[in-house]
């Protein structure tokens, strides 16, 4: 138990302190960052839900995660192909409310994840939690409208690395995931 808080911890506290600082116009490197973040939280909070044993819980989160990684998978798709063919104006709305549903969900389950915390520490962990998702999430969608019609990258190394890190920045199955220790 002490592992899942001290992850948690790390989470809770390490987002929220860097969206806090000044951002600058983001690039692609800072927009793939920040999914690998949403990636990472994402797992943290299942891995908590996880470890609690509460099957009404993890029924619940298993049908948020889902809805949420399929919405996350379409905005990566998204991504990708305004990196090589650049973005249609028209589609970048679509891609900032499939991040807004996602992080909706990513909330819920981390919401849920906080409440299986030993109850002494529950209080700091709602705290911390407050506001966390939506700033990533807020940040990953402003760095998307910025990006959406600006660049189509034409170096192969290049591209093809943005391409691999955007698909190591999609969530893992649910069942993929296993409880923290």
């Amino acid at each position: 138990m002490t592992r899942i808080v001290l992850v948690v911890s790390a989470s809770i506290w390490i987002i929220p302190a860097t969206l806090c600082m000044a951002q600058p116009t983001l690039g692609w490197p800072e927009v793939i960052a920040l999914l690998t973040k949403a990636r990472t939280q994402a797992t943290t909070c299942v891995e908590v839900l996880k470890s609690s044993g509460d099957k009404t819980a993890l029924a619940s989160a298993r049908l948020t995660y889902g809805m949420a990684e399929g919405e996350m998978d379409g905005v990566i798709a998204g991504l990708t192909t305004a990196l090589v063919e650049g973005g249609d104006p028209g589609r970048v709305q679509t891609v900032r409310t499939s991040l807004e549903t996602s992080g909706k969900g990513l909330k819920e389950i981390c919401d849920a994840a906080v409440k299986t915390i030993t109850p002494n520490t529950k209080g700091v962990w709602e705290e911390l939690a407050k506001g966390a998702v939506e700033q990533l999430f807020k940040t990953i969608s402003d760095g998307v409208g910025a990006l959406w019609t600006r660049h189509v990258e034409n170096d192969k190394l290049e591209l093809e690395t943005k391409k691999s890190q955007f698909e190591a920045a999609k969530w893992p199955k649910f069942a993929d995931i296993a409880a923290a220790q």
